[in-house]
């Protein structure tokens, strides 16, 4: 005997009192120049223009530093002067004592020129022999070794590149130039961890006393270690790179947004308010600046200051933004229960970009409480205009099945779980939770195990093992059916979950088992017929006559027809 029991869906939004903020997914970009125009030893960068924010994707853009317009001699002298201040008192090699420097020759330093120029014209093939040649005459010069890597890194000879920066960082330990092209490499190589390394010692070497880093060069070197402590999510070092390159710029609005954004992200939100109120001031940044204003204010359980500040500046952007604004107006109103308006501000994001899928998302969402065609309507538009979003197809599909559109349901769950990354447990473990549930209602119940068992697996939960449960019953595996309904008693201890738990103890035989899983459903619900029946079933198994004759009146008298027929 087994009753069916209703189906709970994952929410599709924060129940009231547990919103989490939305951050907009974050893209990484690289803050390194490309290899072919990596600053060199003498000369730094010029200029450069480096924007990696939390949530977009830009690229570095930099000048290289070969300066032809200076003389090889003087660039020459001011490398010497440089190198015998920074070498030491050790051989790089041998780790002796180092002679001293011995300075290139006129002809040595003509050839030094040559090769700078031709590695200037892209011509790295052509200037590779030069320093190599260099480097034989005088090893411990250290500019031949930095050219040498320069060619080699436009070559594309990584290792090599490597081996040289190691012999030009031993050369000339003050430089940052060395640190940061060994991070450029590390990055290429995806050796993250190495690439963070470096950026962080040619940093500090550009903030020495001693260094005469120009302003640019170090803004590169912290926007390249701002891009790392970005991929491994690092926010509270993000802030302090970030904090260190606003006061080389004051005023540059898209770094005040930024630096607000990390530290919003480290967990200190009133903190960053002053610095997104600034940069929403800018056409450039507002949308994305108030968005994460509103996001803050709702931690901070003010959601309605927040929706006040996205209607402020839902009323200067264009439409494609004002979409974005009010569809984060929806998810606020919706995470408050205040459903009728958060459908209204969808209904305008909708108006406001008729393209916009996370519109119809936020739509579907909040039509799902009290309108479910309205909601599969939606979902149906935004999986149309988004067809690659695993998410928006899984929403889908849950409505699908709460309408009873199996096959719909289960068809779109799969294509939702092909979409979906292997690591994000929570929602394969919900497209194979409708799957599962389809399956059964369609009463493929060898599919319906399987989904479930793995949904399950994944990420364990009352519903599942109840569904579980059923589609193992109904397969006559009782053994399987107990154990899972077992566990959903465990996990939620639902009456639906111990009434089905009650008929698979009686199918398996196991009457005193199932006699007080069933009693404590009637005591719960006296008004539970289907119980009171099973009850009655257990006990007279048992030999209990008279107290299966009291659990079938009781059914009976709430009409329930097989408990008449018992009482006969």
């Amino acid at each position: 005997m087994k009753t069916m029991v209703s189906l709970l869906l994952a929410p599709a939004h924060p129940a009231s009192g547990s919103f989490r903020w939305r951050w907009a997914a974050l893209s990484l970009a690289l803050a390194t120049a490309p290899l072919a125009q990596a600053q060199t030893l003498i000369e730094t960068i010029t200029t450069t223009s480096v924007s990696n924010t939390l949530d977009q994707t830009q690229t570095t853009n930099a000048l290289p530093g070969l300066d032809r317009a200076k003389a090889a001699q003087q660039t020459q002298n001011a490398q010497t002067q440089k190198t015998n201040a920074a070498i030491g008192a050790t051989d790089p090699v041998t780790g002796k004592a180092a002679a001293p420097l011995i300075p290139f020759n006129t002809a040595q330093a003509a050839r030094l020129s040559t090769a700078r120029t031709l590695l200037s014209q892209g011509d790295a093939r052509g200037a590779r022999p030069i320093f190599e040649g260099l480097i034989a005459a005088n090893y411990a010069q250290p500019e031949p070794h930095f050219g040498l890597a320069l060619s080699l890194l436009s070559l594309g000879d990584l290792t090599g590149a490597r081996f040289e920066l190691t012999q030009f960082v031993a050369l000339s330990p003050a430089s940052f130039e060395g640190p940061y092209n060994l991070g450029v490499i590390a990055a290429r190589t995806k050796d993250y961890d190495e690439a963070l390394k470096q950026f962080t010692a040619a940093v500090a070497l550009s903030g020495s006393a001693s260094s005469t880093a120009a302003p640019a060069a170090r803004r590169q070197l912290l926007e390249a270690l701002a891009g790392e402590q970005l991929r491994r999510g690092d926010y509270a070092g993000l802030s302090t790179t970030l904090t260190q390159a606003l006061a080389s710029d004051p005023q540059d609005l898209s770094l005040k947004y930024r630096l607000g954004q990390a530290t919003a992200y480290a967990g200190k939100g009133a903190e960053a308010l002053p610095l997104l109120y600034a940069a929403a001031q800018s056409d450039v940044n507002r949308t994305g600046a108030t968005l994460l204003i509103a996001d803050i204010y709702a931690a901070q359980k003010l959601p309605d200051r927040g929706v006040r500040e996205l209607d402020t500046a839902a009323a200067l952007v264009s439409s494609a933004e004002r979409a974005r604004l009010l569809v984060r107006k929806s998810q606020l109103l919706q995470a408050q229960d205040q459903t009728p308006a958060a459908v209204q501000a969808a209904r305008e994001a909708v108006q406001a970009d008729s393209k916009s899928a996370a519109a119809y998302s936020a739509l579907g969402t909040a039509l799902a409480v009290s309108d479910l065609k309205g909601s599969l309507a939606a979902w149906q538009t935004a999986a149309g205009l988004d067809a690659q979003n695993g998410g928006t197809l899984l929403n889908l599909a849950a409505v699908q099945l709460s309408l009873g559109a199996n096959a719909e349901a289960q068809s779109s769950a799969v294509r939702a779980m092909k979409l979906t990354a292997a690591t994000d447990n929570a929602s394969l473990a919900r497209a194979e939770f409708v799957q599962g549930v389809a399956a059964y209602r369609l009463k493929d119940y060898a599919a319906a195990v399987k989904a479930l068992g793995s949904s399950a697996a994944r990420s364990p939960g009352a519903q599942t093992s109840l569904w579980l449960g059923l589609s193992s019953y109904a397969r006559k595996d009782y053994a399987g059916a107990i154990a899972a309904l077992g566990e959903s008693v465990k996990l939620g201890d639902s009456s639906a979950a111990r009434l089905n738990l009650g008929a698979a103890l009686l199918a398996a035989g196991r009457f005193s088992e199932a006699e007080p899983n069933l009693r404590s459903v009637v005591v719960g619900d006296p008004s539970n017929a289907a119980a009171w029946y099973q009850l009655g079933l257990a006990r007279k198994a048992q030999g209990k006559d008279s107290e299966a004759k009291t659990a079938f009146s009781s059914a009976a008298k709430l009409g329930y027809a097989p408990a008449k027929a018992e009482l006969k």
